[in-house]
This record gives C-alpha cells, structure tokens and sequence, in this order.
C-alpha cells in the first residue's frame, strides 16, 4: 500500500465525524499535533482512558497491526494517540460512546467465552474482532453508515495513529525524508508488508 492509498482510507468511509471535514493534507496535519504531544507528554500521562481501558485499546490495536518483520501498533504508541484523539478531537458525546463500545466489547467476551477481554486468549479475542468486521462489513454492504459502529471507529484511529507515527512512515511505509526534497531519479525500496510496490 502507498501512501496515496493510507490516504485515501483515512478519508473515506471509516471517518470520524469530527475529522470528516478535513481535507487529507489537514488529517496529516491534525496527526502531526497529535504526535508532537505525545513526544512532549509523559508515557504514563493518560488523559481519558482509565489503565483498563488502556491496556484494551494497546490489545486491540496490536492485534489489527502486529508486530511482523516491522513494528506494530504498541510500537508506534497508538494506544496513546488514541487518548489524545479522544481528549482533543472527539465531541464529548463521541467520546462517551467510544468509551461505551470497550464496556460493550468486555460485555462480549463474557457472552460469548465467559471472561471479558484482556482474560480471554488471543484466538478468542480475534474471534470477537472479526466477528464486529463482519458487522462493519454488512453495514457497509448495505451502503449504511460504518462511522459509529464502535470497531470501524476503533480500527480507523488505529490506521489513522499509525501510518502517521514515525514508526509507521519510517519502518512500514519506508517513507524517506533526506534529501528532503523533491528527486524523481530517486530509487524506490520495497517495504515492510509489499509497500512501495
């Protein structure tokens, strides 16, 4: 995937309303301020999710982008973006039904396999994950609105922290930033998981 590409999912369809308005450059800005705090703010300084809710959203952004022969989501701290985004972006409403959406998530677990996220297996935990893809899937199949569903919002921000996070530019996307110019005789490098094909 090129980063034309990571662009063109960012803003289309998995959108979060607050950040619907932006054009692409802007979500690359928004995601710029977001990383630049998070490099000036201490690890251990969350500022809405709880420790629980933490530890949920590190688990579930690391299974939708393990580590593999490049870094995954926890390396790029999108657990940490996550927070900030929902301190500083979403509307207190969006917010409280994100926050829903992990009370829900434990409640699923309990349902289906008798134990709430964090205790369950990661092959139980991936039942539950794409047992809500699938649900994000037919929503969208029958052209309806994917944005509230809590997974879509969850993966989007994943997607959204991630390629935008110097790991995720550098390691995954192999996004090289020297001669920090323009240069089309440039040599083109195959990256992580069949970028820059």
């Amino acid at each position: 995937m090129q980063r034309r590409d990571v662009v063109k999912v960012l803003s289309t369809g998995l959108a979060v309303s607050a950040l619907d308005a932006l054009a692409p450059d802007h979500l690359w800005a928004a995601a710029r301020t977001v990383h630049d705090r998070l490099r000036r703010t201490p690890q251990d300084r969350l500022m809405v999710l709880s420790d629980h809710q933490n530890a949920m959203v590190t688990a579930l952004a690391e299974l939708i982008i393990p580590e593999t022969d490049t870094p995954g989501a926890t390396a790029a701290q999108v657990n940490r973006f996550v927070d900030v985004m929902l301190a500083e972006w979403f509307e207190d409403d969006e917010r409280e039904e994100f926050l829903r959406g992990l009370v829900a998530l434990d409640a699923r677990g309990v349902n289906t396999f008798g134990a709430p996220f964090l205790a369950l297996g990661e092959a139980q935990q991936i039942v539950l994950l794409r047992g809500m893809d699938a649900e994000v899937t037919a929503l969208r199949d029958a052209r309806l609105p994917t944005g509230d569903h809590f997974f879509s919002r969850m993966k989007w921000l994943t997607l959204y922290g991630y390629y935008t996070s110097e790991v995720g530019a550098t390691e995954e996307l192999q996004q090289v930033i020297v001669p920090g110019r323009y240069d089309p005789c440039a040599p083109v490098r195959r990256g992580g998981s069949g970028v820059w094909e």
